[in-house]
Order: structure tokens, then sequence, then C-alpha cells
């Protein structure tokens, strides 16, 4: 659920207490009305000084810059601009978190940060020439990990919000399901050409890459349950097919694999409080099962 939606809620919530605890001049409704209105990001919030992404306001959008070093000690440094219309257009959409992984799979923008990505600069290979597939995946894995890690509450005082691409790229922070989509469109553009999918755990998410598409660097990495798609993590550095020790709930990819029965009733409680997306899991896996 966007901002808007929620605010909205808010609102309904802020009259409705008027009514039935006291007797309140419509003057100041309206103020609590516009002031919750006025928190819809129709700019986005400062970026963190030091941090590994910049942001300068042009004439009609938002130029940034990211710098970051990799897992094999590179250091690179990245340009990429994005319209305002487009950065707005982005806070209306609304989805879910499977959607939310569609969305990033077909953004335009996604696309473009990852044909940069190619002609980025990297301090120890300075001749311009085209960078191996496998130095590309550490560059992007690196670029994701470098964003700020922050809760929905922290960032924009809503218990749950999915961030498109557009938003992560121009915000420079957002929590894993954000930064497992910004991973995963990215990886699932052309330059890349992967396959990918989404993990669900409890109260976490995480990008996977089918196995026959990683670099051969990677060949023997450990899968995911189901022996089809590796893990990566987008908020910790761990190696390429290590995740954290919970149970797996469901891959979803071109589908829905259910993997855990037993854990997915408490991890509804927590990650999946969205109750179209948890159906949606549900029904998939009978569906699998019959």
């Amino acid at each position: 659920m966007k901002r808007r939606e929620l605010l909205g809620s808010a609102l309904d919530r802020v009259a409705f207490g008027a009514v039935v605890s006291s007797v309140v001049d419509p003057s100041d409704l309206r103020s609590v009305a516009s002031s919750l209105f006025s928190a819809e990001p129709t700019r986005p919030a400062p970026v963190d000084e030091g941090g590994a992404a910049s942001r300068e306001r042009t004439a009609d959008g938002y130029a940034m810059t990211y710098e970051w070093t990799d897992r094999a000690g590179r250091e690179w440094r990245l340009e990429f601009r994005l319209e305002r219309s487009a950065y707005r257009q982005a806070v209306d959409e609304t989805h879910g978190y499977l959607s939310g992984f569609e969305a990033a799979k077909a953004s335009g923008h996604a696309e473009r940060l990852t044909d940069l990505l190619a002609d980025a600069s990297v301090t120890d290979d300075r001749a311009h020439r085209s960078l191996p597939e496998s130095v590309r995946f550490e560059g992007a894995i690196g670029l994701v990990h470098s964003l700020e890690y922050v809760t929905d509450a922290e960032s924009t005082g809503l218990p749950d919000y999915i961030r498109t691409v557009e938003e992560t790229l121009v915000d420079g922070r957002g929590d894993c399901e954000d930064l497992t989509y910004l991973l995963a469109g990215m990886l699932s553009q052309p330059a890349f050409g992967y396959r990918t999918a989404v993990g669900v755990l409890p109260g976490h998410m995480l990008a996977a890459v089918h196995q026959d598409d990683l670099p051969g660097a990677y060949a023997d990495a450990p899968t995911l349950p189901g022996d089809t798609y590796v893990a990566v993590e987008c908020t910790t550095s761990r190696p390429i097919g290590d995740f954290r020790d919970e149970p797996v709930l469901a891959v979803y990819g071109d589908g829905i694999e259910y993997i855990d029965r037993s854990a997915i009733a408490d991890a509804g409680r927590g990650f999946l409080r969205d109750p179209t997306q948890f159906q949606t899991i549900a029904d998939a896996s009978e569906l699998r099962q019959h």
C-alpha cells in the first residue's frame, strides 16, 4: 500500500477520533489533513551525507552519484539521472510483494542503470573495455549493498511501504524488499539476462538467480530449497548462496514454489502483512499439492 492510501486511512481515523472524543473546530481538522497530505513525497527525503549515494536537483529531476566498493575491493562510481515526473509517477504506483518484483523486472530505469553499470568507472581497471560478467555481477551486488538499509517505519513513518526501483535509487535507501527488487530488477535486464526470483523467509526477503545463469565462478554455490535458484542477500554481505538460518517459506520466480508450510502462519503476522499477498502464496501452494 502506498503512502497516499495510508495517509487517507490515517485522515479517516483522525476525523472519527475527533467526533467521538471532543468537539473540534473544523479549521483544526483541515489543518491536520493538510499536514498529513503535505508529507506525501513529491520530492525525496535528504540523502545522508557521507553515504554511498549523493543527489543533486536539476531543472527537471535528480542527478544521482553512487560510489561503492565491491567484495573484491574494486571501487566503483556511477552517475544516473531520473526525471522528477518519473519519481512522482513511481510514488503513485501501488504494489504488493509479488507485483513489486514484477514491476522491478519490467522497469526501464533498471535497464538503463544496468547498461550504465557496464561502463561504470572502476579504479583498478581504468582501461576502457567491456567488464567481464563476473565483475559486473559483483558490481551490481555491491551497489545494492552500499545503499542504506532502513525500515519502513524509520524512513516513511508507515508500518509497510514497498518502494519501486525508481524510489529506491533516488532515496538512496530501502528495506530488504526494496533492495531485493532493485537487484533482481537489474539482473533481469538484457545486460545480464538472468532468470531471477525472490526468496521469502520469516520477516525477510532476498534475491535469487537461476543456478544455470550465474557466472562460472559461482557454479558450486548452494541453492535454495528446490535446487533451482541461488540466494543473494541484499542487506548483508554474505557469500553467494549463503543466507540467514531461517526456514524458506516460498520462492517466487515465474510462479510460486511453496517450501515450508509449517512456518508460513507465523510469517503472516510479520513479513506478509498484506492479507492478499499471504493468501496468494497459500492458494498457490494448495494448487501445487493437487
